[in-house]
Parts: C-alpha cells; sequence; structure tokens
C-alpha cells in the first residue's frame, strides 16, 4: 500500500484512500486494513474523485481492494 501512496505523489493528486479487505497474509478471521494519505472528501458531493474496485483471488481466499 505505501508504494501505490508513493507513486500518487509523483502524479500531482492531492490525496489517496487505499483499503484492502479479507483473508490478509493468510490470517483465519478476515479484516479490514486502509490507509490515506492527504486530503480525501468522501462526503463532498463537489469533488472530483476517481475510484475503482479489484477482486484478487489467493490460496488463502478472496481479498477486495478498493483505490
Amino acid at each position: 500500500m505505501k508504494k501505490d501512496i508513493e507513486l500518487t505523489e509523483q502524479a500531482d493528486t492531492k490525496g489517496i484512500q487505499v483499503q484492502i479487505a479479507g483473508r490478509i497474509d493468510g490470517k483465519e478471521i478476515a479484516r479490514v486494513e486502509w490507509i490515506r494519505e492527504g486530503r480525501v472528501p468522501l462526503q463532498t458531493i463537489h469533488a472530483k474523485i476517481d475510484y475503482c474496485s479489484y477482486t484478487v483471488r489467493t490460496i488463502y481466499g478472496v481479498l477486495g481492494i478498493k483505490i
């Protein structure tokens, strides 16, 4: 996640939020981890926010990634 944030700092963005959900590191109990850098106004309608969501299959199960 930290590598993604370093790349967006070079892309001249105001902020980024990355969220990963599922069996992280192969643990038995699924959890959600997220990290936010900069300014990400999620409650403001007029803010221009690019959003994408991916599903990744691993040997432990499915991970969901939101950027």
